[in-house]
């Protein structure tokens, strides 16, 4: 492997689709190059970005009509061509002729290759317009999937309403040993004062990626708290590198008593770290007011 041997396959690697002996060699290689590495994780995470945030739909109708105007005319050269060909092969002794055909053959090539550059660059244009509405790099993936933010997201997708749980209970006993036996996950259900516990969904938090959402309510006020909760170990694993906690939340958390107030789309997303599980609580409180229900905060303003 060397760095253009590696730079040619870097759109089979992010898209896995080479051997896994070119797969191991591209990686290896890497190690020892740490500008070719940054381009294949930028790639990545342009790839994770489009799939997260733009799914997959059909084609409309006109761009199929176009794309198949632009196969038949092609369809129509590659006939040309063929024949030019044959007339060629038939017309040998005639140099008047085969002078015209070589240019009629060498006109379909032209117009194919200029046809298919022109829509390798409409592709691309489309490409360049779609990353410029994201704002600057940096920008949009540090806010994109910051945990703060996508679970402020949830909440206001949902209007704040109490998702039916894919386990229902109201012990968080009961609950501590759901995620444990079902998903591998030794933590602690927080209590909520004045709260009620509903229960825990699971469901994709970023396109591919589960952790529970902890659902509490306040019947008495109908007010919901949503909170979840992820595995530190999960949360920086590499293969789901776009998903970050605030930093200011990751300075501020070091003891079980620690807290961050992250204000995202006018509410309150509080964030704390307890053993090995990070928690991002969100309701319609204020987040300092939804801190000290957390009973081990043990907050007062």
């Amino acid at each position: 492997m060397n760095r253009q041997k590696a730079l040619d396959i870097l759109p089979a690697i992010v898209d896995n689709e080479v051997s896994t002996e070119e797969q191991a060699a591209f990686f290896d290689f890497i190690e020892h190059d740490d500008l070719l590495r940054k381009e294949y994780e930028e790639a990545l995470l342009i790839k994770k970005l489009l799939k997260s945030r733009y799914k997959r739909t059909n084609a409309p109708e006109d761009l199929t009509g176009k794309i198949q105007k632009i196969i038949t005319t092609l369809g129509d050269q590659d006939s040309v061509s063929a024949t030019s060909i044959y007339d060629i092969q038939e017309n040998k002794s005639n140099p008047s002729n085969s002078g015209d055909n070589n240019i009629k053959r060498t006109s379909g090539y032209l117009f194919r290759y200029l046809t298919a550059a022109a829509v390798v660059l409409f592709i691309t244009f489309v490409t360049i317009q779609l990353l410029d509405r994201t704002t600057t790099y940096d920008e949009s993936f540090a806010s994109l999937f910051i945990v703060e933010n996508v679970a402020a997201e949830h909440f206001l997708k949902s209007n704040g309403q109490l998702i039916e749980p894919h386990f229902g209970t109201h012990s968080v006993i009961d609950a501590e040993e759901y995620l444990r036996d079902h998903f591998g996950m030794v933590m602690t259900v927080p209590k909520i004062t004045g709260a009620q516990f509903e229960g825990i969904v699971m469901a994709d938090f970023i396109d591919g990626f589960q952790t529970p959402l902890l659902e509490y309510t306040q019947a008495e006020i109908g007010e919901t708290i949503y909170l979840f909760a992820f595995d530190l170990d999960k949360v920086l694993d590499h293969d789901i590198l776009l998903l970050q906690r605030h930093n200011d939340a990751v300075a501020v958390c070091n003891t079980q008593h620690d807290f961050f107030v992250a204000e995202v789309n006018k509410h309150h997303v509080v964030s704390w770290l307890w053993d090995n599980t990070w928690y991002s609580a969100i309701s319609n409180h204020n987040g300092y007011d939804l801190a000290g229900l957390v009973e081990p905060l043990q907050y007062n303003r």
